[in-house]
């Protein structure tokens, strides 16, 4: 059997463009050298973002931290599609929504890639441009965001020799990315298996059906398992129904639009608190700014009354201000474009645009004048965040009408699926289930729950028949690579453990293979043999060399790494920057971010690569520190030099990293 090699991207360039979140440096164009690029910074300052911005970009999608079950990778890619769609809300200032882009360049084999994608826009492209090696364009034009995107997906596909882009969006958060939701591939049988199938050479197609089936397999011996329960329930109550008969397919098929439109009414009450929550906020926030507004004005005032004495300076009022600029008068509403020169010609004759009378020319002082620049500076900035929040207030509004629109439909819609449907649906103590329970105490329903019983079983085992070549071509695609693959991991594992480790593949259930590791010849198959902070820094060896696996050799595929250091002690600190800087001397790249304090990990790792292989960038540079961190900024600036020294070759700082 052929051993497929996948090709994956190695990110060049990252570009963001009205990120808020970075408020120092909203708008960012970085290059990716070749091996590490470290983001290391302060808590808080949005380094998981950054890698959400790129995976966002690659993908459309960011995974959802709280959505723990795996099924497969089409459902992956699918249900955190809506996520996606709102994960920048309240990172991304209202008026930066439909600006805010992430901008990347990356290669895959020898296909170089330039795209552009809005944050809020999971499924579209404002830019897409593919070139080959002699630079030749090979992606279509076309002005349709929609349709750039889809030319997208089928490009990279054929570069990344997959069959499927929920393939590729699933290697790039479960493989390639260890981040926040800190997932392990180890005893996790869910998603290691579609993994498997990908990483050891098998056929894109073959993997995509492998996942399908298994898949299959499972959903029929649910259903076979709910049959069996059914059977169990109707020979116990069979003598005991008085329900009318009814044909059971009508009847599940009653249900089934029941339960759809109950459904519906649900995600759209879920949808339409959502939104009020986020108005009320709106609205919240907008009295506040409202309020600072209107002190800022009140404080102009003041500061106005102050500088004037009397009437030396009617042109500063901001009536007249007001009334000068936009040509309309301010205590009648009158608009003509002639006001403003009338008002402005009597001022330069010295008199009062409101009464006539001769204004007396006084000097006012520079202080005075200083605190009126303040005051206007200030209130220019606050007119702008009222700007936005009457913005933001006003699309939740609509939102909140649109929605309440959809509630109210749907809810309608159940209504009159009820009202058509009383005789059949239940009265006084049950749902729609308890009618089934009912009709199923009836004799022939034994019989039937039997038949479906028996039906979902022939499916399930026509779906493992089907399924069992390909589960021999991954343990025969195992055992070929497995003395490439298994070395790898254990060197890697060592360097971080200093414990002989390996790894073995085995089989979960029927379905699922479960990759189980071996400590010191022992099978570990729980997750308490080893610390917390061992179990991620052991996956992350595991990624590492499925990665080198998969992969074609010295393709420096990219892979993200987000504050791992967790709560390990010091030697361990250590030992984990060595094993990520084997990796990267291997030919692989790696961007990562750390939290910037004393630990050995990133001295560690600098000591292994050098300037040459990895490139330190300060993240307090583009996020404004909190105030007990800014309080300490001699700490970070401490921090990142003792980096910036060992990468820059200083013998003297090398000597002081802990062995």
């Amino acid at each position: 059997m052929v051993n497929i090699r996948r090709r994956l991207p190695t990110i060049e360039h990252v570009g963001l463009q009205n990120f808020s979140i970075y408020r120092e440096r909203p708008t960012l164009d970085v290059q990716i050298r070749r091996g590490v690029f470290c983001l290391a910074g302060a808590n808080g300052l949005g380094k998981s973002s950054f890698l959400s911005a790129i995976n966002f970009g690659l993908t459309g999608i960011v995974a959802n931290p709280d959505r723990s079950a795996f099924a497969s990778t089409r459902k992956f890619y699918t249900n955190n599609l809506e996520y996606s769609r709102h994960y920048f809300d309240g990172r991304i200032e209202e008026l930066d929504r439909d600006t805010a882009e992430v901008s990347l360049q990356f290669t895959v084999g020898t296909q170089r890639y330039e795209l552009t994608r809005n944050l809020f826009e999971p499924e579209s492209l404002r830019f897409l441009r593919v070139t080959n090696d002699a630079g030749e364009i090979t992606s279509s034009e076309t002005d349709d965001d929609e349709a750039r995107h889809e030319e997208y997906k089928r490009l990279l596909l054929e570069d990344c020799r997959l069959s499927s882009f929920d393939q590729f969006a699933f290697l790039q958060h479960f493989l390639l990315t260890f981040d926040e939701r800190r997932h392990l591939l180890f005893w996790d049988e869910q998603v290691t298996t579609p993994l498997l199938y990908l990483a050891f050479g098998i056929h894109s197609e073959d993997a995509k059906r492998a996942d399908e089936l298994t898949h299959a397999v499972n959903r029929a011996e649910s259903q076979r398992r709910n049959a069996q329960w059914q059977v169990t329930t109707a020979r116990r109550r069979m003598k005991e129904t008085g329900v009318t008969e009814l044909d059971e397919a009508a009847l599940e098929s009653l249900a089934e639009k029941h339960q759809n439109l109950v459904d519906k009414v649900d995600a759209h009450a879920g949808e339409l608190h959502r939104l009020q929550r986020e108005a009320a906020d709106a609205r919240l926030d907008l009295a506040d700014v409202s309020a600072e507004y209107q002190s800022l004005r009140n404080q102009y005032d003041t500061v106005f009354s102050q500088r004037l004495k009397g009437h030396s300076a009617p042109h500063l009022h901001p009536l007249i201000a007001e009334a000068v600029q936009s040509n309309r008068c301010t205590v009648c509403g009158t608009t003509d474009p002639e006001i403003g020169t009338r008002i402005t010609a009597k001022l330069d004759s010295h008199c009062c645009p409101l009464c006539d009378s001769a204004i007396a020319r006084e000097t006012p002082t520079e202080e005075s004048f200083e605190s009126l620049k303040q005051v206007d500076s200030d209130l220019a900035v606050t007119r702008e965040k009222l700007k936005s929040a009457q913005l933001r207030r006003d699309r939740l509004d609509k939102s909140v009408d649109e929605a309440l629109k959809l509630h109210s439909s749907s809810t309608q819609e159940l209504e009159d699926f009820e009202t058509a449907n009383e005789k059949a649906l239940p009265t006084a103590d049950g749902s729609l289930a308890s009618l089934l329970d009912q009709r199923r105490l009836a004799e022939g329903e034994r019989q039937r729950a039997m038949e479906r019983r028996d039906e979902w079983r022939d499916k399930r085992d026509a779906a493992r028949r089907e399924l069992e070549p390909l589960q021999r071509a991954l343990r025969s695609a195992y055992e070929t690579a497995e003395t490439e693959f298994v070395p790898t991991f254990r060197e890697l594992a060592r360097r971080f453990l200093g414990l002989d480790l390996d790894v073995f593949l085995d089989t979960a259930d029927k379905t699922r293979f479960v990759l189980g590791l071996e400590v010191q010849g022992t099978r570990r198959r729980a997750t308490t043999a080893l610390s917390e902070s061992q179990r991620f820094f052991i996956d992350i060896a595991l990624r590492m060399a499925l990665i080198q696996q998969m992969t074609e050799p010295g393709q420096p595929v990219t892979s993200f790494i987000d504050t791992p250091e967790g709560s390990l002690d010091i030697a361990y600190e250590a030992r984990a920057g060595a094993m990520f800087g084997d990796f990267v001397l291997s030919g692989k790249s790696m961007i990562m971010t750390a939290n910037i304090n004393a630990n050995q990990l990133l001295l560690r790792l600098a000591e292994v690569c050098g300037s040459e292989h990895m490139e330190l960038v300060r993240m307090t540079d583009w996020s404004a520190l909190s105030e007990v961190q800014a309080s300490e900024e001699a700490l970070f600036d401490e921090a990142y030099s003792r980096v910036e020294r060992i990468l820059s070759g200083s013998a003297e700082q090398q000597g002081t990293v802990q062995r």
